[in-house]
């Protein structure tokens, strides 16, 4: 996967989950074009950069518990001389 579809769908789970529209796994993986066991690895990457993800059997959707959120910062270009190079980081911010 290139990482521009990768970072897009990244976007498209934080929509997802901040509206809790997700529906159950199933429909979620389906609205993101994904196996529904890439969408529980994707949600436990997320979490491991600690973004607090719960489930509401309630609401049938994930939500996000607290504002923390997953940041992808791309950078391109030449930097310190290193030539023409991209670097990705990613973290959990809190969103104010």
């Amino acid at each position: 996967m290139s990482l521009i579809k990768y970072i897009e769908r990244l976007r498209r789970m934080d929509l997802l989950i901040s509206l809790m529209a997700t529906g159950t796994p199933v429909e979620f993986a389906e609205k993101i074009g994904i196996r529904r066991s890439t969408l529980f690895e994707s949600i436990q990457e997320m979490r491991e950069l600690g973004v607090d993800i719960k489930y509401s059997h309630d609401r049938q959707s994930y939500y996000y518990a607290d504002d923390r959120r997953v940041r992808v910062k791309v950078v391109t270009g030449n930097h310190e001389g290193k030539g023409s190079e991209s670097r990705v980081s990613y973290k959990a911010e809190e969103i104010l």
